[in-house]
């Protein structure tokens, strides 16, 4: 019989091989913004996205953005030691009215099952009209293909409107900021 091993050290050798390992610490991190930031500051701040080495945070207002450009040396210290490696050269500051939801600590349960867009249920009619689509498709797998893609977007489409989303009026995008426009649209980084 092998010997066994922890399965932890067979795990992060493997994300190491994959080269997921960094993505994992990153997110963990991310997860752990209320312990690097404290409190107060993740109130009103959130990571937003990343774009390179540079790591966007949505703030409530400008004054915080100005404020938190002071801390930016301290809280990017503290985010690179949890990450274990300088990964993160810069802070942007984005004013944003509604900030991301914050991450669940990993050991809560969700409220209530969260449904996914797969399990969006079409119409009969929603279905026969996509079908209706691609009925000039000769290719069968090609067309078939096409249906299965454009279904799931339907699906996502619903499922979007279901969690209160708006679609852009400039783009068609959907986004969850309470304006009209998607912040693509509107101009902002």
């Amino acid at each position: 019989m092998a010997d066994l091993r922890p399965i932890g050290s067979g795990l992060s050798r493997l994300l190491e091989d994959w080269g997921l390992a960094e993505s994992f610490r990153v997110a963990a991190a991310l997860r752990d913004w209320r312990a690097i930031v404290g409190a107060a500051i993740a109130q009103v701040a959130r990571p937003l996205r990343i774009e390179g080495d540079t790591l966007w945070v949505a703030v409530k207002s400008q004054a915080w953005a100005q404020e938190l450009n002071f801390q930016k040396a301290v809280i990017l210290q503290r985010l690179n030691e949890r990450i274990g490696r300088e990964r993160f050269h810069n802070l942007r500051f984005i004013v944003r009215m509604q900030l991301p939801a914050e991450p669940a600590p990993p050991s809560a349960e969700p409220e209530t099952p969260s449904r996914k867009p797969a399990d969006v249920e079409l119409t009969r009619e929603e279905q026969e009209a996509i079908e209706a689509q691609f009925a000039n498709v000769e290719d069968a797998r090609l067309r078939n293909a096409l249906i299965r893609a454009r279904l799931a977007a339907k699906r996502y489409e619903k499922w979007c409107a279901e969690q209160g989303w708006r679609l852009c009026r400039g783009c068609g995008c959907y986004h969850q900021d309470p304006e009209l426009l998607c912040f693509l649209c509107r101009g902002e980084p």
